[in-house]
């Protein structure tokens, strides 16, 4: 109303001849949503393409049905024009000499020597992983698999937590804890209130300082949460490269992938379904230029193995055909005293209240086992040398 008053104002002749901002409401209906954006381009893209061919085409032709043309002519003509049409129709990054991709990695390393600053990963905070892994680099996708009450999500959750404190930008995607749920585990693993006493007769005044004090400490802190349940690829690939537009986005978490949105698109098994949102992350990763940890699930074959002690392997991960193949990295949480294991094999000291995460691939690294320590409630993780018992 305020527009339609505005441009009424400005010209009232021309706003009778167009009867108002009513103008716009053929064009208004025609705009796409953004959720297709990419398909809408690539549509676009390839329409251009066809009306380029029709016209050179169109073009040889008039000029093939003269007397006086030269065959060798036009054929040399048609060969070059597809060539040079072939070319503008390349998707993603051209082809360019390997010299020219060394002097950008030799850049890349010689900023990080002389500002002593490493913007190629960003550090999970917990030691013996990173020891192992270098951390969670750039354009790579990590996957973090285990079994229900295992804590991947605590593990990821305490990532995200140190990548923020370190000054990183954080954008936490949860398709199963709400922002409520979230905040409490915070509370309960920073400001050391109880959770299950939280959770059940709620906060007392001793509580409600902690809580007071933690919740000034979080106001600048650039971890951003969403919690959407069913969320799709395409939502998650807006909100981050909105953020990454914003220089707010320098890690991505997803819990987890066995509940994202998932489309059939004909008689498609559930791995290949699976395999369309891991592919998805990745090209994320990739467009966005940071890590993306997405959280998955094991199968129930990792519990009905005869080995007792139910030491993870890759084979173990939900769908894992695509995750296996597309993953950069992937590492299992794994809880010995869940599986009646109370002393380490080589040390023999205890584990009682450790974890362990294993891992089974890095492209680019080295694979192992890196130990963390976890509280009562797992709502709080440390690292292995942090209060290690002698």
């Amino acid at each position: 109303m305020t527009t339609d008053i505005e441009m009424r104002c400005l010209n009232e002749k021309r706003w009778k001849e167009m009867n108002g901002i009513t103008v716009i409401n053929a064009a208004m209906t025609q705009i796409r949503h953004t959720g297709n954006l990419k398909q809408y381009v690539e549509e676009v893209k390839r329409q251009y393409m066809l009306r380029l061919l029709a016209t050179l085409f169109s073009t040889l032709q008039a000029k093939a049905n003269c007397f006086d043309s030269s065959y060798m002519a036009l054929v040399e003509e048609a060969e070059s024009s597809l060539m040079a049409l072939r070319e503008t129709g390349i998707a993603g990054k051209q082809i360019c000499r390997i010299g020219k991709t060394a002097n950008e990695v030799l850049k890349m390393h010689r900023d990080r020597l002389e500002s002593g600053i490493n913007n190629m990963c960003v550090r999970t905070g917990i030691e013996e992983f990173d020891y192992v892994t270098g951390g969670l680099y750039k354009g790579e996708l990590t996957v973090g698999a285990g079994r229900p009450g295992d804590g991947k999500t605590a593990v990821a959750m305490q990532i995200a937590m140190n990548a923020a404190l370190a000054g990183k930008h954080v954008c936490f995607f949860s398709l199963e804890m709400t922002a409520l749920q979230t905040m409490n585990r915070l509370f309960a693993g920073y400001g050391g209130v109880d959770a299950n006493h939280l959770r059940i007769d709620g906060a007392n005044p001793a509580d409600l300082t902690k809580m007071e004090k933690m919740a000034d400490e979080f106001q600048n802190l650039p971890l951003y949460f969403d919690h959407t349940s069913a969320n799709s690829v395409e939502n998650i690939r807006a909100q981050v490269m909105l953020q990454k537009r914003k220089n707010q986005c320098d890690l991505a978490v997803v819990d987890y992938l066995h509940m994202m949105k998932i489309e059939n698109h004909g008689k498609e098994t559930m791995d290949q379904m699976i395999g369309r949102n891991i592919q998805g992350l990745k090209q994320l990763a990739l467009d966005a230029d940071i890590p993306i940890l997405v959280l998955s699930q094991m199968n129930r074959n990792s519990v009905n193995r005869t080995d007792k002690a139910h030491i993870p392997d890759l084979h173990d991960l939900r769908d894992s055909g695509v995750i296996e193949q597309v993953a950069d990295c992937v590492y299992f949480v794994y809880i010995p005293e869940r599986n009646g294991i109370e002393k380490d094999e080589i040390t023999g000291e205890s584990l009682h209240l450790v974890g362990k995460l294993y891992i089974r691939k890095t492209r680019n690294g080295s694979t192992g086992i890196a130990r963390y320590r976890y509280n009562e409630s797992y709502t709080r993780i440390t690292n292995y040398n942090t209060g290690r018992r002698s």
